[in-house]
């Protein structure tokens, strides 16, 4: 199988194919808006380092590291922002929810270079995507508003408090590994959240490949945070009005790859299996 480089640089000229799926990365991007004032209104320099997987669609906040007082629990929402946020979370899920649908339908769509419908992803894949953004989200929580003993989003942890956050962290990080391919499944084989996770799981279990992309897009993720980071928070103004959409260029790259990836190595996903980066375009 080709190596995690050559699969990321035929994900990147894939993504420049379709350039307006990059606009789901921007939004989501814009949607986290405790990270666009976390760096509108530090003062001093920040250098920092991001490891992760493929688990959504990947957006300019999977390469920076945001500067805050501590260590903290974050759902991506702005939850931090209760009451108000009773009205505004759920209508945040359903958007990211909509976006993701559409975004990793087309995706799909986009394998067999074919021209994909945007909408019409939206509806077939909604449902199940919304399982897929509430869940990570519900698990959180907790955390995020102190219900342990945490204490809000942006409050530090304290010595006692990192007893529990630490082995939290653990089951994240492994669930984040045996499931990154349940998106990805969830689209190629069209079927239900269960399935696709189960595939995932049976897939990461396995390990060989799987294990390599994870370690290979980890080390991905490692290598540009520090520059993504430097630039985006040390940068006024100009970097995150230039890393959000540079970063969702990036991240639509690495999601087309690990949908490759995914296509490859699965052997039921019904997709044109020749590893051919430099075939005709199709409309996006």
């Amino acid at each position: 199988m080709p190596s995690f480089p050559t699969r990321l640089s035929a994900g990147m000229e894939r993504a420049r194919e379709y350039p307006r799926l990059a606009l789901v990365p921007v939004l989501l991007a814009l949607l986290n808006t405790d990270k666009i004032v976390a760096i509108a209104t530090f003062d001093g320099g920040h250098i920092g380092l991001k490891f992760g997987l493929p688990l959504s669609v990947v957006t300019v906040w999977q390469f920076v590291s945001v500067p805050n007082s501590g260590v903290t629990a974050n759902t991506g929402l702005p939850i931090e922002m209760l009451p108000l946020a009773v009205v505004t979370v759920p209508v945040l899920l359903v958007v990211q929810a909509a976006a993701t649908a559409g975004y990793f339908g087309s995706i799909r769509n986009a394998l067999d270079r074919d021209a994909y419908d945007f909408s019409r992803n939206v509806r077939a894949y909604f449902v199940p995507f919304l399982v897929l953004t509430a869940v990570p989200f519900l698990a959180v929580l907790p955390l995020a508003v102190g219900v342990f003993g945490v204490g809000a989003l942006t409050g530090s942890l304290s010595g006692a408090v990192l007893l529990i956050v630490i082995p939290v962290l653990l089951v994240f990080l492994i669930a984040a590994y045996l499931f990154y391919a349940t998106p990805y499944l969830l689209v190629l084989r069209d079927v239900g959240v269960v399935d696709a996770a189960r595939a995932s799981y049976a897939l990461a279990v396995d390990g060989g490949p799987y294990v390599s992309y994870a370690v290979g897009f980890a080390l991905f993720v490692l290598v540009v945070s520090p520059f993504a980071t430097a630039f985006v928070v040390n940068v006024p103004l100009l970097g995150v009005l230039i890393g959000i959409p540079a970063g969702a260029v990036i991240g639509l790259g690495a999601n087309f790859a690990t949908m490759r990836f995914v296509a490859d190595l699965d052997p039921e996903s019904a997709v044109n299996r020749s590893w051919d980066p430099d075939s005709s375009e199709s409309p996006g």
